[in-house]
């Protein structure tokens, strides 16, 4: 039992462990996105009510594919080093539950359109296949702190420039700048450099502090994007240099085994990295590879690695007793 578990989780978790592995997690992927296109397509009233029985049928058999996925995930969880319990509060878990859900309630009846929507839920379970959205999770993980003081910033801001003009214009537009909590769609619009339109300045006054809010806004606004990309460049690099360093244990002069060049593309696929940078971190530690001298220390026999230039290392000839 303990081996097929294993092994299923395998099957689940490890997306290039075998054919079978890959052969799963494409069609778990089709049927997400068949999914997404389904609950779309049945948000129009037209083809809902021509398509319903297909619909319907398609909704239960993916309910029950869900279902047994979620439930054999949780089962083959503590593979993974971690108590079943512990596994339905990650994030992932509570993903694949929001996902089958609200199709629960509705087969009991609660027919509500925001159960209905809630089934797009099932988008984000491409995030468990995608590189891509694991890449955003990564960086936004390691930028929440960050991330959050510029938005907190943001949010004094706009606080502030309500405040502003709701002293400047409150008396001439009361319905739209009477209050601050009036103001702060102006403010919020404006700041972001949205702009709308539905509500604009129209004292002098107003208008002088509305250029002061959207140039602020320019920089403000522009500052957790900047974050963003910085830390996708962080990471990006962080994975490079992942890689490369896996290339260097695996190169042995100069070459790479078969079985070592089959890890090393799983290992590729897995951090998202893409063919050329692959083969050029590998071109790069064939090279550096070679700059490394083997000797053995003639006092103690144990072998001594010199990293040098090619060429600036010569074996000493040994000197001729006389």
């Amino acid at each position: 039992m303990k081996s097929y578990r294993q092994w299923l989780y395998q099957i689940l978790e490890n997306h290039n462990y075998d054919f079978i592995s890959r052969l799963v997690n494409i069609a778990l992927v089709l049927l997400i996105v068949s999914n997404v296109l389904v609950i779309i397509a049945s948000s129009e009233p037209e083809l809902n009510q021509r398509f319903h029985r297909y619909f319907f049928t398609f909704e239960i058999f993916s309910l029950v594919i869900f279902t047994i996925e979620y439930l054999l995930r949780v089962w083959v969880s503590i593979e993974a080093g971690q108590s079943r319990l512990k596994y339905i509060f990650t994030p992932m878990a509570i993903i694949d539950l929001l996902a089958i859900a609200p199709s629960f309630l509705l087969l009991f009846g609660n027919d509500l359109l925001i159960l209905r929507t809630l089934r797009l839920v099932r988008v984000f379970k491409l995030s468990r296949y995608s590189r891509s959205m694991d890449l955003l999770i990564t960086v936004s993980k390691q930028e929440a702190e960050t991330i959050f003081s510029a938005i907190f910033v943001l949010w004094i801001m706009i606080v502030i420039s309500a405040t502003g003009i709701h002293l400047v214009e409150g008396e001439i537009q009361p319905e739209e700048f009477g209050s601050i909590p009036r103001a702060l769609w102006w403010a919020t619009v404006t700041l972001t450099t949205v702009g709308y339109g539905d509500v604009v300045p129209i004292t002098v006054a107003g208008r002088v502090l509305g250029i002061v809010i959207v140039i602020t806004g320019i920089g403000m606004a522009a500052l957790p994007a900047g974050i963003l990309a910085s830390g996708f460049t962080s990471e990006v690099n962080r994975r490079r240099e992942q890689f490369k360093s896996k290339v260097m244990n695996r190169i042995i002069d100069g070459k790479i085994s078969k079985k070592d060049r089959a890890r090393l593309e799983t290992l590729r696929r897995e951090l998202g990295i893409g063919h050329n940078d692959a083969k050029l971190m590998i071109y790069e530690a064939r090279n550096e590879a070679k700059m490394i001298s083997h000797i053995d220390c003639p006092h103690c026999g144990n072998n001594i690695h010199l990293h040098h230039s090619i060429g600036h290392v010569k074996k000493k000839k040994e000197a001729r007793p006389k």
